[in-house]
């Protein structure tokens, strides 16, 4: 992380971190100062230096939050607990937000980063086969559906700074004329309802994710500030080259690639899910290939990380965050002296 953040605050905030990852005391009736009560102008200074260094030059880092407990039991229920140099937010789930995940957006509001939510086309049509094969062939028409759905969940984004809209979809190269229109007629309900919602929110961000090589129009990726690519298959670097290279067909930006990579899983028994092998977690190799880009030579630019599961490393690191700091240190090292 670059020293406008560590010169700033360094012993307070430690102290502060320290403060919110005390778990094990939680349910107790303790009132303990904040890191803004101890020192509010030091506090403030942090703040404004930390809100330059997300202005400035440096690896973009998402995060997917679960936020599903509606009633905070601990500080990991708490977005504001992520790590500060952690960009932008996106919340899994963005309908009914509670009074304090409200209080805890404008907070991080005042640390320079943006909250999000993600639409994912693939999560609806997996939504509506399911309430198919439950309505005995009676149910709604898919594009019926789909359209209902963006139109409600693009309706979320009044409470947020924006959405990514994930998009895996099919590969139309070989599709014949009658799929390959179908498709389009589908995939042009997905790309109108996003133009219109951008139009009307010129302010607010718009990211792509999934395959953006299987639209079949793909101007609407000229409008987002990043292209997050997947790679839950990808075992190792050179594996995970292949993937961009094939993302970038013709149409598709190459300056602001994103890599998708998960936390290891909450159960310390599973050994697959954010790793490479056994004893490799891939947040950590994906973070060092991600600082390693020369975009001359790649031929497009290594924009930053997408963090799946970010509260796991919470729980798996005693309220520490250890192997996301980590990997922001990676990707943004302090510079030596």
């Amino acid at each position: 992380m670059k020293n406008i953040i560590k010169s700033a605050l360094g012993v307070f905030l430690m102290g502060s971190l320290t403060m919110v990852s005390c778990t094990d005391v939680e349910s107790l009736d303790i009132n303990r100062p904040t890191a803004q009560e101890q020192n509010p102008e030091a506090y403030a200074n942090y703040l404004q230096n930390l809100r330059n260094y997300k202005n400035a030059e440096h690896k973009i880092v998402y995060a997917w939050f679960d936020n599903s407990t509606k009633v905070p039991a601990s500080p990991a229920h708490h977005m504001t607990n992520i790590p500060d140099s952690v960009d932008i937010v996106s919340l899994m789930y963005p309908e009914a937000l509670a009074d304090f995940e409200k209080s805890d957006i404008e907070t991080m509001h005042n640390k320079g980063s943006k909250v999000v939510y993600t639409i994912s086309y693939d999560d609806i049509k997996t939504a509506w086969e399911d309430q198919q094969a439950n309505s005995d062939g009676e149910g709604t028409e898919f594009n019926t559906y789909l359209q209902a759905e963006l139109d409600k969940q693009l309706a979320y984004s009044a409470s947020f700074d924006g959405v990514i809209v994930e998009f895996i979809g099919q590969d139309p190269t070989f599709m014949n004329t009658d799929e390959k229109e179908a498709y389009a007629t589908t995939q042009n309900i997905v790309l109108n309802a996003v133009k219109s919602w951008k139009s009307a929110n010129e302010n607010k961000m718009l990211t792509w994710q999934g395959k953006p090589q299987n639209l079949i129009d793909k101007t609407i990726l000229n409008d987002c500030s990043h292209i997050i690519l997947d790679i839950d298959k990808v075992t190792d670097t050179n594996q995970l080259l292949l993937t961009v290279k094939s993302a970038l067909a013709d149409g598709v930006p190459t300056d602001n690639i994103v890599i998708a990579v998960s936390t290891t899983g909450a159960d310390t028994s599973d050994k697959k899910t954010g790793y490479w092998d056994t004893d490799v977690r891939a947040l950590g190799e994906v973070a060092h290939w991600v600082a390693a880009g020369y975009p001359e030579a790649d031929g497009f630019t290594r924009a930053g990380i997408a963090i799946y599961n970010v509260q796991n490393d919470y729980y798996a690191t005693g309220g520490t965050y250890t192997y996301v700091k980590e990997a922001i240190n990676i990707l943004n090292p302090a510079p030596t002296k």
